[in-house]
């Protein structure tokens, strides 16, 4: 029997579709409308196929009996700000509590993390435009004729958001060893295996530089 991997794309993806807040009949503002709500909402899914369990946005304020009553969907006010997402987590396998950001600096979106009595900070930096496709923002949940959330298409229209699959086994990597195993080391999680190198980015290839002609 091939065990899942919790950070596969598929597994993500549906972690993903199934975060996302319901709406209230007749709503229609946008679920996704920036690369930085793509990340975090990818970052989220992440945790909570590892065991992670959401307590709040920010340490100053645990809204945990919400969060639980409403999983595995996102609070609505998850998004909110419009430069930087935060998400306050617990896990059985540790005592500590875990301090996630996912912030827009320019071009750049920073990831960084924190256990609650660690000094260290684990982070990490992408390029949006090289994993997130704007072209494909702002997304919306499908609504049916009588204004009714259809969810059934919505783990392929968040896969529109990305690049490429290849880009989310990238992110997925860059995650895992830039940041989870660092602030729980030796997880155990059925189908979740530790990597020992940092994972590969992938580049655009150089351009070539047009041939001068050959002088007599």
């Amino acid at each position: 029997m091939v065990l899942t991997d919790p950070l596969g794309p598929a597994a993500v993806l549906r972690a993903m579709a199934d975060a996302l807040p319901t709406h209230d009949k007749g709503d229609t503002t946008s679920d996704l409308s920036s690369s930085l709500d793509c990340v975090a909402l990818f970052v989220h899914a992440c945790m909570v196929n590892l065991g992670f369990r959401l307590l709040g946005f920010n340490e100053d304020q645990r809204i945990e009996a919400e969060c639980a009553r409403l999983a595995p969907r996102l609070p609505s006010q998850w998004n909110n700000s419009l430069s930087s997402h935060g998400f306050i987590y617990a896990h059985t396998q540790s005592s500590m509590q875990f301090v996630l950001h996912i912030d827009r600096l320019g071009s750049k979106i920073e990831v960084r993390g924190l256990g609650t009595g660690a000094e260290r900070i684990a982070r990490f930096d992408i390029t949006a435009r090289d994993y997130i496709s704007s072209s494909a923002l702002p997304l919306r949940i499908t609504l049916t004729a009588d204004g009714t959330e259809d969810r059934s298409d919505l783990a392929q229209k968040l896969k529109t958001l990305f690049i490429s699959e290849e880009r989310i086994k990238d992110l997925s990597s860059l995650l895992k060893i830039s940041l989870i195993q660092r602030l729980l080391p030796s997880l155990q999680k059925e189908g979740y295996t530790e990597s020992e190198s940092a994972p590969r980015r992938t580049s655009p290839p150089p351009q070539q530089q047009p041939h001068e002609p050959a002088h007599p």
